[in-house]
Order: C-alpha cells, then sequence, then structure tokens
C-alpha cells in the first residue's frame, strides 16, 4: 500500500471544447438550475483531490464570469481548436509537478457522485494500476484516473483524440473499479439530452 499524504490525485476538468452540438456555450447550460460546470466542479471540490485544474477554450471570459471557481484553477487552452489532445496537454503541463496521478473529469458530467471520485482514489492508493476505469453495470464510464507513468504518452497526443487512445497499450495496467453512480454514463451533448434530464427520462 502506498504511504499517504494527500491524496496524491489532481483533477482536470475538461471545459474547453466549442460546444457545436450543444449550440450554445455548452459549460453554461443550465442543469437542475446550476451551470453544467459549476454542479461538476461542486462535486469535485467536494472529493478528495488535491487540486482542480480546468482547462477552458471556447468562451472563456464569459465562463469564468459566469462561475464561481473557487479553490479550482482555470487555465486557457489557446489551441483549442485542435481538439481534446491540446486541452490534455494543457491540463498536465499545469497540475503540480509533484502529482502522482491525475484524474481526468468531463464538464458535462453534472451528475457525476463526489463519493465515485473518492472510490477511485481510494482503490488507486490500496493497488495500483495505470488506469482506472469507473464501471455502472459493467459499462466503462468517467472520469477515468491516470497514473503519472502514462503521462508522457498523454503528452504525445494530438488532435480530436482522448486519453481512452492510449488504452489499448495498457491492458493488462486497466482496473476497472465498479461504482454505484450511473452518473458515469452520462454526458450531456445536445440540447435534447439536456431535455431528456429535465423530463426525468436520463437519471
Amino acid at each position: 500500500m502506498r504511504e499517504q499524504v494527500g491524496s496524491g490525485v489532481s483533477a482536470i476538468v475538461l471545459a474547453a471544447g466549442s460546444s457545436t452540438r450543444m449550440g450554445t456555450v455548452k459549460p453554461l447550460v443550465e442543469v437542475g438550475g446550476k451551470p453544467m460546470l459549476e454542479r461538476t466542479l461542486s462535486t469535485v471540490l467536494q472529493s478528495r483531490v488535491d487540486e482542480i485544474v480546468v482547462v477552458l477554450g471556447h468562451s472563456a471570459e464569459l465562463i469564468q464570469q459566469s462561475i464561481p471557481f473557487r479553490d479550482a484553477t482555470a487555465v486557457i487552452n489557446h489551441s483549442y481548436t485542435e481538439g481534446m489532445a491540446s486541452s490534455l496537454r494543457t491540463g498536465l503541463s499545469s497540475v503540480r509537478a509533484n502529482v502522482e496521478a491525475v484524474l481526468i473529469v468531463l464538464a458535462d458530467q453534472p451528475f457525476l457522485k463526489s463519493e465515485t471520485i473518492d472510490r477511485l482514489i481510494e482503490q488507486y492508493r490500496s493497488e495500483w494500476a495505470e488506469i482506472l476505469v469507473p464501471t455502472y453495470n459493467g459499462v466503462r464510464g468517467n472520469p477515468v484516473l491516470l497514473d503519472r507513468s502514462v503521462f508522457h504518452e498523454l503528452a504525445q497526443l494530438n488532435g480530436d483524440v482522448g486519453f481512452r487512445a492510449i488504452f489499448g497499450s495498457h491492458a493488462r495496467g486497466i482496473a476497472k473499479v465498479p461504482v454505484q453512480d450511473p452518473g458515469v454514463l452520462v454526458d450531456l451533448d445536445t440540447p435534447a439530452d439536456v431535455q431528456r434530464f429535465a423530463q426525468g427520462l436520463q437519471m
């Protein structure tokens, strides 16, 4: 078991995309009376992560003016139009130098539970793995926790590809973590997705 000083985990919240499918600034779309990103941030802030870095790009200034970031740090990805890989690089370059792992959180996961994040951290602290993925009813979801041993691979990604692009070369280093949280499977990409939540059909 690892000696524990804090959690050793930093969260990177990805919120830089242009939200073309949503048709508006997605992090500011209201879900349950609050902007989507604010709900997601509130969850992460209640967890055991040591720090939170929010990667912004599209409409960054508006988002910063509209949402209380509290203890989270906002960084700007000026190359966000190049795709998710650029946001991953921006986030990795902004976390503490001595971080042991990062938790990659999608801004459009407003139903995620802080207990799920803590469950991933607990599993990481007790049984080392390169990549930890939450599962709900056997289906893999997000957020994903990544050990620093794979950071160099993340930093080499380019284009509109995400962290799952490295999974194929780490099949034996992936740990699936069952959680009682359907929020790990839900992200909101379109107005119809948001409407389904409002009607109580999604969750």
